[in-house]
């Protein structure tokens, strides 16, 4: 997200880097990234590639509205096409 002002206008999408917050101020995780689901932001994914054990720790996936079984049928898909491009194995999902 470059224009996080444009993001919420247009989706009122609210994207915000959370790596500068405290800790316990943080709603969304650490570096959480925003989910895409055909023409919707439909959340956020907070996951974190530990290269050296060969994991993709999914710490959590935030909904911004509830979605149907379909569409997180298909976020999970995109995760599982995300860990095998960078050759890790899922935890947490």
């Amino acid at each position: 997200m470059h224009n996080r002002v444009r993001a919420a206008e247009l989706f009122e999408f609210e994207y915000v880097l959370e790596m500068y917050r405290p800790q316990a101020e943080r709603r969304w995780g650490y570096f959480a990234l925003p989910v895409l689901h055909q023409d919707r932001l439909v959340g956020r994914l907070d996951a974190k590639a530990d290269r050296k054990n060969g994991i993709l720790q999914v710490h959590a996936i935030h909904e911004d509205a509830p979605v149907d079984q379909a569409t997180k049928n298909a976020v999970h898909a995109e995760i599982e096409d995300l860990a095998a491009w960078l050759d890790l194995e899922i935890a947490g999902l």
